[in-house]
């Protein structure tokens, strides 16, 4: 050797490094898993969406064949999502004829309580004037 000592200047170099890589990849994956679980919400959410709507689809079908709100049936589900709908029927009288006004909105849930990490609800309405 020439007589120079050596310090060990790259060690803690490579330690620094070592830590901020590890810290940048699990900052990725926790941003990784966020976005999975917010790309979960959004998939049930329209899965929601449909179910209610569907709801209310077979609920104008009921209305026009028998002209009188449906009658739920006790354990109404669509695709694992629970249905509550509720119908409410208005009559009128406009020159002469007689017509109803049907207000319809459906609800599908999915989980029980709010508080769950996954649960998802959407509500729909529409309104059928039958004369």
């Amino acid at each position: 050797m020439n007589g120079r000592r050596h310090t060990g200047l790259a060690l803690p170099a490579l330690i620094f490094m070592l830590v901020v890589v590890t810290l940048l990849v699990g900052a990725m994956a926790r941003l990784l898993s966020s976005q999975s679980a917010t790309g979960n919400l959004n998939w049930l959410g329209t899965q929601a969406y449909w179910a209610a709507q569907s709801a209310n689809q077979w609920a104008a079908h009921q209305i026009f064949a028998a002209d009188a709100c449906p009658t739920v049936p006790a354990n109404f589900t669509i695709n694992g999502f629970s249905i509550s709908l509720s119908c409410t029927r208005t009559t009128y009288v406009e020159a002469g004829n007689n017509g109803a006004l049907y207000e319809v909105q459906a609800r599908a849930t999915l989980g029980s309580s709010p508080a769950q990490p996954d649960y998802v609800s959407r509500s729909v309405e529409m309104v059928l004037d039958v004369y």
